[in-house]
């Protein structure tokens, strides 16, 4: 097994996850800690609805996202295409990062109450 195999394991993990947390959160109207880390208060957020509104679709196409590059690098489904290969790892770099920026402005909008 190869540390490159491992890494895209990890990566399917992490769609797992994320997509778990997604329905979770869509059916629980709860915001899970991991979405606004551990020292934050959710109890007295703003607006916990509007964040999940704004949040979920997001959340969840980037657990599909991680899901599926993960998949398809584990499976070595484009082995003999390296140059698919990079524009799935950069794929996967542009959703994560974009997410994060998403995920920022949500957290400021809806949880802080800033405009």
């Amino acid at each position: 097994m190869s540390f490159n195999m491992i890494l895209n394991i990890l990566i399917m993990a992490c769609g797992v996850y994320m997509l778990y947390w997604a329905v979770q959160m869509k059916n629980t109207k709860k915001i899970p800690e991991m979405l606004v880390g551990k020292e934050f208060p959710i109890e007295r957020a703003k607006d916990p609805e509007g964040f999940i509104k704004a949040t979920f679709p997001f959340t969840f196409a980037t657990g599909m996202v991680l899901l599926a590059a993960g998949a398809v690098g584990a499976l070595e489904l484009l082995a003999a295409y390296p140059m698919a290969d990079v524009v799935i790892n950069v794929l996967e770099v542009a959703a994560i990062l974009g997410y994060g920026a998403l995920l920022m402005r949500a957290q400021r909008k809806y949880l802080v109450g800033e405009k």
